[in-house]
């Protein structure tokens, strides 16, 4: 049977990047037993120790990592190809993983997902949502969707767009407790504030200005929970007054379930990044969906 050497380079890369057998078996759907068994084919046939393991421990050897690292080059080189390939055609193929923060991944690019796959169908996509898009690139994401600027060495990075936060409430809840008119009666009101994952630190001062003056109102919530989302709900429910990005409730907003508080003014600015591992960055697929999403973003609450 001939050798699949570019099978094991993926695997290879796979293998590593997980950082142990056990994770590499199931990142490639395998047992432990069989990627263990493909490992010591690989080195046979190299003749040479690739992976230092045991029990507590899985490392490179000096030769193994030389082979890591080339292989990632060689392997990087073999998908740009392809793709350069498949792009002639504009149809871009195989498979694109996606990370994004929950809340903006479930009201806007699921809803983009849906659409971008029609237009290319043979491409399966996966959508991973976690809190403030918090992953690394151990997770096989493709492309990450975040929030703020992330710290990721060795990653491309890609400004897509910017929004703001927005103080909003319901009409019912304004009905009830009349509208601020001035950043010191917030304080006043009743309060949805998010707090850190893990910490549980409150995240109670509203930074809310114009170009000439800025206040940094502290409040103290009546609930608060670490998940953007339940404050959207609890926002809409009637239970007070949110501090929100402007992409989560920018539909809310324009169908009156929202009202903007002190429309004039506005909070924090956020920038959306598109965070990329340095070998996908080339793929037509990664470039056919942030070209598609830069547009449909600036619809969906974006500035």
């Amino acid at each position: 049977m001939p050798y699949d050497e570019t099978g094991d380079l993926r695997f290879f890369i796979s293998l590593v990047d997980a950082g142990s057998l056990s994770a590499g078996a199931r990142s490639l759907g395998t047992s432990p037993a069989a990627a263990s068994r493909r490992l010591a084919r690989l080195e046979t046939r190299l003749g040479s120790t690739l992976v230092i393991r045991n029990t507590r421990h899985f490392g490179l050897s000096e030769t193994g990592r030389l082979y890591y690292e080339r292989a990632l080059t060689i392997v990087a080189d073999i998908d740009q190809l392809e793709e350069e390939i498949s792009s002639s055609t504009n149809a871009p193929r195989g498979t694109l993983s996606i990370g994004a923060p929950v809340e903006l991944g479930r009201r806007q690019i699921a809803p983009f997902i849906e659409a971008f796959s029609a237009r290319h169908p043979r491409l399966m996509i996966n959508l991973a949502l976690a809190p403030e898009g918090n992953y690394d690139f151990n997770d096989y994401l493709d492309v990450v969707l975040r929030l703020g600027l992330p710290e990721t060495p060795g990653a491309v990075v890609t400004r897509l767009a910017s929004t703001m936060r927005v103080l909003c409430a319901s009409p019912a809840y304004i009905a009830r407790r009349s509208m601020p008119t001035h950043p010191r009666d917030i304080p006043k009101h009743d309060c949805l504030c998010l707090r850190k994952n893990k910490t549980m630190a409150l995240l109670n001062k509203w930074v809310i200005g114009n170009e000439t003056e800025t206040d940094v109102v502290m409040v103290e919530p009546r609930l608060s929970t670490t998940n953007a989302e339940i404050i959207h709900d609890w926002a809409l429910s009637g239970q007070g007054i949110a501090y929100k990005l402007l992409c989560d409730v920018y539909q809310d907003l324009e169908e009156g379930k929202l009202v903007r508080i002190l429309p004039d003014l506005q909070g924090e600015k956020i920038d959306l990044y598109a965070v990329l591992p340095t070998r996908q960055h080339t793929r037509a697929s990664v470039k056919a969906f942030l070209s598609d999403l830069r547009p449909y973003i600036r619809t969906a609450g974006f500035l």
